[in-house]
């Protein structure tokens, strides 16, 4: 028995060729994976979508538990009715409950696609019906109120407290955070890695984080938080580090890149070339080992040498020099073994430390992105009145109006109650929503709130996480309360040292003179026309002059002001009447490009007064 003979089953007509069959609206099409298998009366479709659907989550049925089931109703300019039913393989599937099929024994669970699930009615488990009208009631309803969100997405504490768009924030973030991505970090060879010195578990986590033993590979610090205007240098997301978190560990970390040699890669000289340094080279003898390699450990400045190969035939070597300007230190050499006469290729580690330093970018969880301002001395920190203790980190309480981000206040308040108590604080959102068998919520009390700071009050802390704090400089007592607490804060790749560029002089491209572009060959940044234009709306034409012709192809060249020819005058054949002109070399390499075309460039010369 097939799924053809199902449906012939339940009434369908079997498709023939050459034979007409009613269409919509009388008999709606049946398409088996895209192809045509017969029709079905419009009235009996929704029956048999629910015979099919039963047949499904039984078990000793032919139907496959995977099988899609998209029923397009008739509708008014909609999408072309018809059951269209899929079996073949690699599809997304998710399940759900299906609540029109009585079961008390897991048997109602049905896995649907994407294409069906846009013209099904699947309501959330939170007991309401989410607005429907009982002319459409719900079929299906969702194992869990998250089932909406995305894996990344679930690891956002409390994410039903904040605004929307912070939550997107973040989900695009956690893929930017510097953490610790792997366990075997000793035998690997990423081209790029980004690994963070020494992280720690968050306080308040949701279910999800623990289901994906995300304790393996955390991302992030726990620092203490103050939300609190102090020096003025955290205005527009920036935020004040505390030096001496900073120092004693916090939010470390490296940038590991590894340089692969490979020997074979010519054909030509396959075999020739090996891996060694001649004992007569002393000048890179303290970087190079005689086998040709780098010493493990060994510190790599800019143009430095790591490497040294010989060829065998002409008895020529080759060193590699570091690339860049920048310190590195060599990690791991790995070498692939598969030649036993020779080593042909071999992998070189490099690790360069990246702490944190003022421009370094840094997240909550909530999509409180900002930079790094200041690392300030410790000793100038505000500290508390109770426990004396002194915020890692300082916050503008200008960041949470407008964004709304509840649920970081609401992280900051548990995770104090948390590590007091000593121990983690569930944050899956909308677990207010879920009902258990008895019908009531997972939380005994009225309010999140109500729940967090019954923590804090019974260790003696304020019931809204607020504390008397003293100014770091003064020592007198601020003014205000201030809201203190651990916040689990993410570091990201995007650092300062990897983006600065900086020029004075430098290349310049040989045929136009300008400097060249691009950060790593040490090249400027393009003045563009929409740039030439703000500075012509302001008003400041002589920076502009500056921009584009002092600081980049100032040229001075020979002008005859008798005869209107450029730089020799042959019409002359004179020295009388020429004139130095500083002008951009780009335009004097116009000249000679409209001159190999046949045209001439007349240039009239005239006094300061006059011109």
């Amino acid at each position: 028995m097939s799924i053809l003979d199902v449906l012939v089953g339940v009434g369908m007509t079997t498709s023939w060729p050459k034979v007409d069959h009613a269409g919509p609206p009388r008999s709606l099409p049946v398409l088996l994976d895209g192809c045509v298998i017969g029709s079905l009366s419009s009235g009996e479709a929704d029956k048999v979508v629910a015979h099919l659907r039963r047949l499904k989550v039984s078990a000793a049925s032919v139907i496959p538990d995977d099988l899609e089931v998209g029923y397009v109703p008739l509708s008014l300019g909609g999408t072309y009715p018809g059951l269209y039913l899929f079996t073949s393989p690699s599809r997304f599937i998710r399940p759900v409950r299906n609540i029109s099929i009585p079961s008390s024994d897991g048997k109602d669970i049905e896995h649907i696609g994407p294409f069906e699930q846009v013209f099904m009615e699947i309501k959330c488990p939170d007991g309401g019906n989410g607005g429907r009208s009982t002319t459409f009631p719900a079929t299906h309803e969702e194992l869990m109120p998250t089932a909406m969100l995305s894996v990344v997405a679930n690891l956002t504490p409390w994410s039903d407290h904040n605004q929307s768009p912070r939550n997107m924030y973040q989900c695009q973030m956690a893929k930017q955070t510097m953490a610790f991505s792997l366990q075997a970090l000793h035998s690997r060879a990423d081209q790029k890695l980004y690994h963070l010195q020494t992280p720690q578990t968050p306080i308040v986590r949701t279910k999800t984080y623990t289901k994906y033993s995300l304790d393996d590979y955390p991302s992030g610090t726990n620092a203490i938080v103050a939300v609190l205007a102090y020096t003025g240098y955290d205005m527009e997301d920036a935020m004040i580090l505390n030096k001496s978190a900073v120092e004693r560990g916090m939010c470390r970390g490296q940038i590991y890149q590894t340089e692969t040699i490979d020997l074979c890669e010519g054909k030509s000289n396959q075999g020739q070339r090996i891996f060694k340094r001649e004992h007569s080279d002393k000048a890179i003898s303290s970087f190079v080992d005689s086998d040709g390699l780098p010493y493990v450990g060994q510190v790599i400045h800019g143009n430095e040498p790591y490497c040294s190969t010989i060829n065998q035939v002409t008895n020529s070597k080759r060193v590699y020099n570091h690339k860049g300007s920048e310190m590195a230190i060599v990690d791991y050499v790995a070498v692939d073994t598969k030649n036993k006469q020779h080593l042909q290729k071999v992998n070189i580690r490099f690790r360069h430390p990246r702490n944190p330093i003022i421009g370094d970018k840094f997240s909550s969880r909530h999509g409180q992105k900002g930079v790094c301002s200041q690392l300030w001395p410790d000793i100038d920190m505000p500290f508390s009145g109770v426990t004396g203790m002194r915020p890692d980190l300082i916050i503008n309480p200008h960041a949470f109006p407008s964004r709304m981000t509840i649920a970081m206040l609401l992280e900051s308040v548990a995770a104090k109650g948390g590590s007091l108590h000593g121990k983690f604080v569930d944050a899956t959102p909308f677990s207010d929503a879920v009902k258990g068998a008895n019908g009531k919520t997972e939380t005994e009390s009225e309010s999140l709130v109500d729940e967090l700071g019954s923590m804090l009050r019974a260790r003696g802390f304020n019931y809204h996480g607020v504390e008397v704090l003293y100014s770091g400089v003064y020592g007198t007592e601020l003014t205000c309360e201030i809201f203190i607490g651990p916040v689990y804060y993410q570091r990201l790749r995007h650092m300062v040292s990897d983006k600065y560029q900086v020029r004075a002089t430098g290349q310049v491209d040989q045929i136009t003179r300008q400097p060249i572009k691009g950060r790593k060959r040490g090249g400027g940044i393009r003045f563009g026309e929409m740039e030439r234009d703000s500075m012509l709306a302001h008003g400041a034409a002589y920076l502009l002059h500056d921009r584009l012709h002092t600081c980049s192809d100032y040229h001075i060249a020979d002008v005859c002001s008798q005869a209107p020819k450029k730089v020799m005058c042959h019409a002359c054949q004179t020295s009388k009447g020429m004139e130095t002109v500083a002008m951009p070399y780009v335009f004097r390499y116009l000249a000679a490009e409209l001159a190999a075309m046949n045209i001439k460039m007349t240039i009239q010369l005239g006094s300061e007064a006059g011109a």
